[in-house]
């Protein structure tokens, strides 16, 4: 990806602001905040006191050198609670007083029941995949759904830590084995290899996907039986 500079940040942000002169925060999260090297994107979380129409913060994003994501919210509304483990685990302030991320300092971790919920959406995003025509947007979709099973593992990871930290190389760390060695195959493969490098076997694309499923499944399985055991 093309190395961002500070400088282009700040850039960034003075767009932002000469597109609403109401905007208190603008906080970065996700991967760039914490793998910019590997990150083929920036998300914003910009917090302003009137919201504009999202076409206003996209079209002053336009033509920055990197595709960025823009979440527009208003103070005290609410922020799904996936967004709200990123910012609290990562989230870095590129202007403003940060008010923001001590609004979502109260969102609770994860639970094993949110995480299957997580499957649905999973397998939603790989029928919509399957059926895509345009080459470019079915390896993205492929990518993206690949990296949903990633996703999957990561929140067994926190569920079972009782942790908002979101950072899946802290998490490998905190996991005792063998779950952190099946979590570092996780991550190398569905994250990185596939997700990142789109280094999937696209002839066997299929089974694959089911092959995956069925390994994070069975991560999450054996973290919430690991977690039951160990209660008290």
């Amino acid at each position: 990806m093309a190395h961002i500079t500070k400088r282009e940040l700040d850039s960034l942000c003075e767009t932002l602001y000469a597109a609403d002169g109401d905007i208190r925060d603008i906080i970065l999260f996700g991967s760039f905040a914490y793998a910019p090297s590997l990150a083929q994107d920036i998300d914003l979380v910009v917090t302003t006191t009137h919201r504009k129409d999202y076409g206003v913060y996209l079209d002053a994003v336009a033509d920055f050198p990197i595709n960025v994501d823009v979440i527009a919210r208003q103070p005290g509304e609410k922020i799904g609670d996936r967004i709200a483990w990123g910012i609290k685990a990562v989230g870095q302030v590129l202007a403003g007083e940060g008010e923001t991320i001590q609004e979502v300092m109260q969102v609770p971790a994860p639970t094993f029941e949110n995480v299957r919920q997580l499957f649905t959406r999973a397998d939603e995003n790989w029928e919509i995949a399957k059926q895509e025509q345009n080459p470019f947007l079915k390896d993205d979709k492929y990518r993206d759904t690949f990296n949903k099973l990633f996703d999957i593992a990561r929140n067994a990871a926190m569920a079972y830590l009782n942790s908002e930290q979101t950072r899946w190389g802290q998490l490998r760390r905190e996991l005792p084995q063998p779950f952190s060695e099946r979590f570092r195959e996780i991550i190398d493969t569905l994250h990185i290899d596939y997700g990142y490098d789109g280094n999937y076997p696209i002839n066997d694309v299929d089974e694959e996907f089911q092959r995956y499923r069925d390994i994070v499944k069975q991560f999450v399985d054996d973290l919430e039986q690991a977690a039951s055991d160990n209660l008290p």
